[in-house]
């Protein structure tokens, strides 16, 4: 029986880090010269983003990360990712955890829908907007629906960055054959579920229904 095959959005990266080593300030109180001095000293201590999160319904979700990933290190799920989202990590903040990237689990970088090589830094050019600049230039008819069904198509020249790469990670578990996107975007599931008239070749999922899926499945 084949592994299910699950493409991981940069979200899930984003919110698998959960261990940040970081040093934090404290006030102590030191006796030199028969006089006490107030200093500051810093403990080594690790911080975990996601105590920060308010919305409830988020923080279950990224709470079950962890499961999914034990079930790719044990070898009952294949993850996938391809180079642009790796590179979209990149980008972003804390995501030294010493538990590693998707708390260790093996993800293999797959192929994109097409052939190409594109150069990622160069003068002074902002490599996020070189990357934006080259997904507009792509104009797979596939790749343009996906923009439409995502958002990221906003009217006649008028394309929203965020969205834009959705629809190229979409299209990249399409095109890779994978069973399900896992994703923590929730915007992104509700603006996909409105558009159901436009059919999608990879089940977008949460942490909780993929579970689920598995679940069923052994």
């Amino acid at each position: 029986m084949a592994l299910p095959k699950v493409y991981v959005d940069t979200n899930v990266m984003k919110f698998s880090a959960t261990r940040l080593p970081r040093l934090v300030p404290r006030q102590q109180i030191v006796n030199w010269g028969d006089r006490d001095h107030e200093v500051i000293v810093h403990d080594f201590v690790d911080i975990n983003p996601n105590d920060r999160i308010s919305n409830p319904d988020l923080k279950a979700e990224v709470d079950l990360l962890p499961n999914l990933a034990e079930l790719g290190t044990s070898g009952r799920i294949e993850y996938v990712i391809q180079f642009e989202t790796i590179f979209e990590t990149l980008g972003l903040p804390n995501l030294d955890s010493s538990t590693g990237r998707f708390y260790g689990s093996p993800c293999t970088t797959v192929d994109a829908p097409i052939s190409y090589s594109r150069v990622i830094v160069g003068g002074c050019a902002d490599p996020t907007e070189m990357q934006f600049e080259f997904l507009k230039s792509v104009k797979s008819a596939r790749f343009l629906e996906l923009q439409r069904m995502t958002g990221a198509y906003q009217g006649e020249g008028k394309l929203n960055r965020k969205q834009l790469l959705d629809a190229f990670h979409l299209w990249c578990a399409e095109h890779n054959k994978c069973d399900y996107f896992l994703t923590l975007d929730f915007k992104l599931i509700k603006v996909l579920e409105q558009n159901r008239k436009r059919r999608l070749l990879v089940g977008v999922v949460r942490p909780s229904e993929l579970l689920v899926v598995i679940s069923d499945g052994t």
